[in-house]
């Protein structure tokens, strides 16, 4: 058991051993065998003795061996004896170092230079007669080396490599990509479907003519242009310079001007007569070091940080302008070998995560495919178009590969794979997208058994872009098949669309866009004209020119431009900036005040500046900055409160310009008769417009027909211009509107804005910083200051309906700072009143009074007063003189009125100052009736009706409870209170709430108001009344007993007199309550039924009288009595009746016959009565 317990142990830690020694190096243990130890100095020990059977006495002594190691070989050995060592022993030391030369037995310093390894050692043989000193040395130099770490294995020296863009032909790019024919250049003598050379392998590709390609070549190709002089132009990229001057810059820098196939520089001309496309030019590539110098002399090189341009900006497609930036990561990386002849050849491309371009991430594309339907209108057999944000993408592309599967749905097994050129395969359109295309080739030719339906991939290599695959089915309707002549409706389209082309007027379009349309017109010309024109060269002719008709962009919209840059131009001796209108209502800036002007923000809280025509350039269209565009569909409400009127106007089509940004513009489809010319123009790093003078014909307005008025003092600043009549001078009908008006002095222009300074178009105001403030609206004084002391010699309005002039004459004379003119108020019969004035030294004072129409009236007189003292105004400033204290005299007759005083300077130099006064009647002559239920002024006691009348005529204002209501013309929110007659006009809205009113009534040239409290008389509610009286009145007197209708006839007559009078409401309650009762009360008459003359039926106790023998007809009269009815009838005209006939009734029920006797007895008495009330007349 035991042994089979320590077996168990041994076991366990030999495994252990094991493991141990697997987790460690081997250079971390002794070099073993072959192992190079490293460089270093290692140490071993040894111990020379004697052997057992040595028979020579001697002393063993130890000896410590360091052995040296560099470069991986034994660079010395050296031994050193120990303390025991004596001198006996050195012929044995020396041996086994020197070795033995009589046995050709090398010592151990033969070691030196030989490998240091432990082989090495192991190979050097014990010296004979040295064999105990050389056998502990070997031992100790075997130690040693093993304890020596095993040296790294070296490795061969890293090749560098320069990274950067080379240009390569087209062979070169697909030789290593797995296309067909890859890396062919072999050309087809046969043409394509468009007379093409384009059905070689990756050869040149050519073309000649001027305009495909041309540019869009230049973007990632190295394009070639051959010239008719036999000059070869190497095309870099292209520019505009000034006036929109095409300029093509060669790979060495030099620079051509270009026009329709003409190159000039320098006076020298070349004419193009070809151009090739022979590759790509920004392919990055990675080259060793060693080979760069060779590489560089046979291709062209783009360098880190070098310039990468390209392509020439058009619609979509952008310029290029990079800088290089090639990593080893960048995408498509190909490595450069140079082969043994010296030439050089490419690797497949590397996909990577690097752009390539400085301080740029790699690009997605964001782009749609679409499978086109078969055309064959580029010689292709297949399509595919890309659009949506194409445009970069397109001048970035390089190459296209397609990889066709079949009927294999998965795309796992590629049947074939093509690589493509540019111009052959591959375009890029500047606004009809990515157009790529197969063309049946010996670069490209179908798999044995397809026809092309099937499953594809198109992938999309593109400088800074990932790669892009675009996978789709192609079916037989995509394939193009057999070319077939073009139809008659396709010749007619075609025709009708040049015919269109051709009505354009070249002058509403760019240049660069005229142009274009032209190449394409003229190409559609020439298919019109062949006699084997085919269907897709018809539609792809028709497609071209309506893409070139639809993207003419016109040289002329209506564009928002801020007012400075506006007037800036047009201007003489007037630096001094133009600002935005501010308006504090918010309300005027955003209605038809301010029309021809527009505001970029929807509160309306500044008017940027002027809505006008304006001619641009492609450059306008390529640069521009975010303009907003503003079609017919475009459409803005803006709505307004003008005085409590809440309107909402809807602006639509280029009117929406009212409300739009800076610079927004709307595109005229006509050339406008007047207009500013944009150019843009570079300000730092940034593109801006300038804007040039006004183009147009300036008409001038015959003077007589507008009357002109200059002002000093004004409302709206410190200078008015007033032009009435100047619109119809103009012609203007309703939606005409001024876009901006130029006032000229004999030296210097003035512009005008709308609403601070235009105003309803035929008023012209400004400030120049004396009044700065306008109903709450702060003016802008500094563009007009220099105005002060000039004469305005010219006004020059800018409108929709053309260009006007008014010549003008007036003086802007200076206002006099810190002057004051004061009259005081008097009573006519005072005949004079005081005047206070202060006054410049230098201004030379003339009087003039003038009425409310501007007369100068007579008898009025400036003079010193009798005591001329120093006035109280003590506020002036010291330049002025001292106020001087003056009165007006004038006649005791002179009118009770306001007045106006003019001071003039006739120095001409100070503007003239104004003041107003009033002369007033000694009394009021006006007073109130005193009448609540017809209120009215009348006549005061003494007054005549024609002071009466001026009083009335004169009232300037009415106040009514503390709130003072301007009179009709006397200001804004005029209400009518008293009318012409005097009467008071209670309905109006001052008395529309409260009962009583404290009025005071101010009249122009009365002192005293005339002033009285109106009481609302008791509103009395009479509907009730009438109601009822109204009900009444139907009511007929012979329904009625008498003395029923007497009380009723009295009640309504009162009644009716209350409704009259309507001053009580308890009396008109009262009188309905008894008009009521009496209704009440009414009693109608006994009923009366006719019977038959001279003979009568009874029934039921009825009795029945004839005729009697008096003369006149009868008149019979039925009573009824009781339950039952009895007749009789009686004779009552003439005598009374003589006889009666009664006639005893069959009995019903009743059979008490004392009822039948009262009954008998109670129409006896009626007839007697009847008898007697007919027989009255006759007693008169």
């Amino acid at each position: 058991m035991k042994r089979k317990i320590l077996a168990q142990k041994f076991l366990t830690f030999a495994l252990t051993a094991s493991v141990t020694a697997t987790m460690f190096p081997t250079s971390a243990f002794a070099v073993t065998g072959s192992q190079v130890a490293a460089d270093g100095t290692y140490t071993g020990a040894g111990n020379v003795k004697a052997a057992e059977d040595d028979d020579n006495e001697w002393n063993a002594y130890d000896i410590s061996v360091s052995v040296g190691v560099q470069d991986g070989n034994i660079s010395s050995i050296s031994v050193t004896p120990g303390s025991t060592y004596d001198e006996e022993s050195n012929s044995y030391f020396n041996k086994a170092k020197t070795g033995n030369k009589k046995k050709n037995q090398p010592g151990y310093e033969s070691l030196i230079g030989q490998v240091a390894t432990e082989e090495t050692i192991k190979s050097w043989d014990t010296v004979s007669g040295a064999t105990r000193t050389s056998t502990a040395v070997k031992k100790a130099a075997l130690e040693a080396i093993q304890s020596a770490s095993a040296k790294e294995e070296s490795k061969p020296a890293e090749e560098k490599y320069v990274y950067c863009y080379a240009g390569l032909t087209w062979a070169e790019y697909w030789a290593a990509e797995g296309v067909q024919a890859a890396g062919s250049t072999e050309s087809s003598s046969e043409k394509d479907s468009h007379n093409e050379s384009d059905k070689g392998a990756f050869d040149t590709v050519t073309r000649a003519t001027a305009n495909h390609g041309l540019h869009r070549g230049s973007f990632q190709c190295n394009a070639i242009v051959e010239t008719e002089e036999g000059t070869t132009l190497n095309l870099s990229y292209w520019k505009t310079g000034e006036n929109d001057q095409q300029i093509a810059v060669m790979t060495d820098g030099t620079e051509y001007n270009y026009n329709r196939g003409v190159f000039t520089k320098d006076g020298t001309t070349l004419k193009l007569k070809d151009y090739k496309v022979t590759g790509l030019k920004f392919v990055p590539v990675k080259v060793k070091e060693s080979d760069y110098e060779a590489f560089k002399a046979k291709y062209t090189v783009y360098e880190n940080g070098s310039e990468l341009k390209g392509g020439f900006g058009e619609n979509n497609l952008k310029t290029i302008d990079e800088t290089a930036d090639v990593t080893e990561n960048t995408n498509g990386l190909k490595t450069v070998t140079k082969n043994a002849d010296g030439s050089f050849s490419f690797s497949a491309r590397a996909t990577g995560s690097d752009s390539g371009v400085k301080d740029t991430s790699l690009k997605k594309a964001d782009v749609t495919g679409t499978v086109k339907d078969a055309s064959g209108s580029y010689g292709e057999f297949l399509r595919v178009d890309f659009n949506g944000n194409y445009g970069e993408l397109g001048a970035n592309m390089q190459a296209v590969k397609w990889t066709y599967y079949g009927n294999d749905s998965t795309r796992t097994k590629a049947l074939a794979t093509y690589g493509t050129k540019f111009a052959s395969d591959n375009w890029m359109h500047k606004s009809m997208g990515i157009q790529l295309g197969l063309t049946d080739s010996l670069r490209c030719s179908l798999p044995s058994g397809y026809d092309g339906t099937g499953y594809w991939s198109v992938t999309i290599y593109a400088l800074g872009y990932e790669d892009y695959t675009y996978n789709f089915e192609a079916t037989a309707a995509n394939i193009v098949k057999p070319q077939v002549p073009a139809d008659e409706t396709s010749k007619k389209a075609l025709s009708d669309k040049v015919a269109e082309a051709e009505k354009l007027n070249e002058v509403l379009y760019t240049e660069k866009t005229w142009t274009y349309m032209q190449k394409e017109l003229k190409e559609a010309r020439e298919a019109l004209e062949k006699t084997d024109l085919m269907q897709s060269e018809a539609k792809e002719a028709l497609s071209h020119l309506t893409d070139a008709v639809n993207n003419l962009k016109s040289q002329y919209v209506l564009m928002n431009i801020p007012y400075d840059e506006f007037y800036k131009a047009d201007l003489k001796n007037n630096s001094v900036p133009v600002d935005a209108t501010t308006s504090a209502t918010k309300q005027k800036t955003r209605n038809t005040l301010a029309a021809g002007s527009y505001h970029a923000d929807a509160e309306g809280a500044h008017i940027n500046g002027v809505t006008f025509p304006v001619k641009v350039s492609d450059d306008f269209y390529d640069n521009n900055n975010g303009y907003t565009q503003i079609k017919d569909d475009s459409k803005v409400d803006i709505t307004t409160n003008m005085k409590g009127k809440v309107s909402t106007t809807t602006y639509e089509g280029k009117k929406a310009l009212f409300e739009s940004a800076d610079y927004s513009y709307y595109v005229l489809s006509e050339v406008p008769s007047y207009y500013k010319t944009a150019t843009v123009v570079t300000v730092g790093t940034d593109k801006k417009l300038s804007f040039s003078a006004v183009n147009g014909t300036k008409k001038q307005i015959v003077s007589d027909n507008v009357t002109t008025k200059f002002k000093t003092k004004t409302k709206y600043g410190d200078y008015q211009l007033n032009l009435d009549g100047i619109k119809d001078a103009m012609g203007f009908e309703d939606d005409d509107v001024v876009y901006g008006v130029i006032v000229s002095t004999d030296d210097t222009d003035y512009a005008m804005r709308h609403v601070e300074n235009i105003w309803k178009t035929e008023e012209l105001a400004w400030s120049v910083g004396i009044v700065t403030d306008s109903h709450g609206c702060t003016l802008s004084p500094e563009h007009y200051k220099s105005m002060v002391g000039k004469t305005i010699k010219n006004v020059t309005y800018y409108t929709s309906k053309g260009i006007f002039t008014l010549p003008v004459d007036y003086k802007v004379l200076e206002h006099a700072r810190d002057a004051a003119v004061e009259a005081e108020n008097a009573a006519v019969s005072a005949g004079q009143t005081n005047l206070n004035i202060a006054l410049p030294n230098d201004f030379k004072a003339t009087y003039a009074v003038t009425d409310a129409n501007g007369n100068v009236v007579k008898g009025f007189e400036v003079t010193k007063a009798e005591e001329n003292s120093a006035s109280a105004v003590s506020t002036y400033a010291a330049s002025h003189t001292q106020p001087n204290k003056l009165v007006i005299t004038y006649p005791n007759n002179a009118e009770n009125t306001e007045y106006t005083l003019t001071v003039s300077d006739k120095n001409n130099k100070y503007a003239p100052i104004t003041t107003t006064f009033e002369l007033y009647a000694d009394t009021v002559s006006a007073a109130y009736n005193n009448d609540a239920t017809a209120p009215k002024l009348v006549k005061a006691e003494g007054a005549t009706d024609a002071q009466f009348a001026d009083f009335i005529g004169k009232i300037k204002s009415v106040n009514v409870n503390g709130k003072v209501y301007p009179a009709p013309g006397k200001g804004k929110g005029a209400v009518k209170i008293i009318k012409e007659d005097g009467t008071i006009d209670t309905t109006q809205a001052p008395f529309a709430e409260g009962s009583s009113f404290e009025i005071k009534v101010s009249a122009t040239g009365y002192k005293d108001k005339l002033s009285f409290t109106y009481d609302k008389p008791a509103v009395i509610d009479t509907k009730a009344l009438e109601s009822v009286i109204e009900k009444a009145d139907t009511l007929k007197e012979a329904d009625y007993t008498a003395d029923s209708w007497k009380t009723f006839s009295q009640v309504l007559s009162s009644a009716k007199a209350v409704l009259g009078q309507k001053d009580d409401q308890t009396k008109v309650d009262n009188a309905v309550k008894s008009l009521n009762k009496a209704i009440e009360g009414l009693k109608k008459k006994e009923a009366v039924n006719p019977g038959t003359p001279g003979s009568g039926t009874g029934s039921t106790g009825a009795i029945s009288g004839g005729a009697g023998s008096s003369n006149g007809a009868g008149t019979n009269a039925t009573v009824a009595t009781g339950k039952k009815s009895n007749s009789a009838t009686a004779n009552t005209t003439g005598s009374v009746a003589k006889k009666a006939t009664v006639k005893k009734a069959s009995k019903t029920s009743d059979t008490n016959p004392l009822m039948g006797m009262l009954a008998l007895a109670f129409a006896s008495i009626s007839l007697v009565g009847a008898a007697l009330f007919a027989k009255k007349p006759n007693r008169k």
